[in-house]
């Protein structure tokens, strides 16, 4: 019964006395009182602020196929050149963008109401890395056409805004994240509903995020795009969860459940094969 007053006391504040050795370790807790810092909202996170608050305007659902992508993990280690699993990925939703062309349409809201379609797919992809201070930041990069470019080439692409100077690649980007909110909502606003053409040029017809790379599936991200990819890690079985989010204002499930399945055949058979041919030949004749 004691013990039940003592923690009464120590809990609920109760005029009894509390036990010595929590009296001590509560004196002990206040003379050294901790507190916290706080610092500037730093610029390079303006555009994360902006993506957010524009997403939050977008209807979206994610979609989840499970992938068996050994074959290509296979073919992969073995290249000559590291390709990186985003620019596969990139480079198979581009061509299945080109066979169904409801993926490269876009919602524009003024002056009406309208779905706007872009002749190519234009990708966004979101970088993680040290800035030219060596501080860590979240950017954006655009394939323009990734269809129509080689692995190498886009991969070259990806090499350049992994670690290529900042001005160099992101240039407008990192304009825009130094002007005022008002200017920069404006310029948010203005590319994302008056125009369809800009929006695809300066936003993307769609979008990739994630961190399978560091084991994990970023299943759930802000959308301002009409569609956007995730992937998880690649377990001992070649399987790979793969995450498809969709503007619901122009796609349903029933398209973006055909597009992960046509995603997963081209990955395997035509992505595989250009793969494939980044293999030195004496490798091929070993095995």
């Amino acid at each position: 019964m004691t013990d039940n007053k003592e923690l009464c006391c120590v809990y609920f504040g109760s005029r009894l006395a509390p036990a010595a050795h929590m009296t001590n370790e509560l004196h002990t807790d206040h003379a050294t009182p901790q507190k916290g810092s706080r610092r500037a909202f730093p610029k390079n996170r303006n555009t994360v602020l902006d993506i957010i608050r524009v997403s939050q305007k977008v209807p979206s659902f994610p979609l989840i196929r499970s992938m068996q992508l050994k074959n290509l993990s296979c073919i992969r280690k073995n290249a000559y050149a590291r390709i990186a699993w985003s620019t596969l990925f990139a480079k198979a939703y581009s061509l299945v963008c080109l066979r169904i062309p409801e993926l490269r349409e876009l919602f524009v809201t003024y002056p009406r109401k309208h779905l706007y379609r872009h002749p190519h797919s234009v990708a966004s992809l979101s970088v993680h890395r040290k800035d030219d201070f060596g501080d860590e930041r979240l950017i954006w990069g655009r394939w323009k056409n990734p269809e129509s470019n080689t692995l190498i080439e886009l991969q070259s692409q990806l090499d350049a805004f992994s670690s290529a100077p900042m001005a160099e690649v992101f240039g407008e980007g990192m304009m825009l994240e130094r002007r005022s909110a008002i200017t920069r909502r404006f310029v948010w606003w203005w590319v994302t509903n008056w125009s369809g053409r800009n929006r695809a040029k300066y936003v993307g017809t769609f979008s990739i995020s994630s961190v399978g790379g560091h084991g994990s599936l970023n299943a759930y991200h802000p959308l301002v795009t009409t569609s956007s990819l995730a992937f998880g890690p690649i377990n001992d079985l070649g399987e790979c969860e793969v995450v498809l989010i969709c503007d619901h204002r122009t796609l349903d499930g029933v398209l973006g459940s055909r597009a992960l399945e046509m995603l997963e055949g081209i990955l395997t058979t035509e992505v595989a094969e250009e793969t494939r041919n980044l293999i030195p030949p004496a490798t091929i004749e070993a095995a």
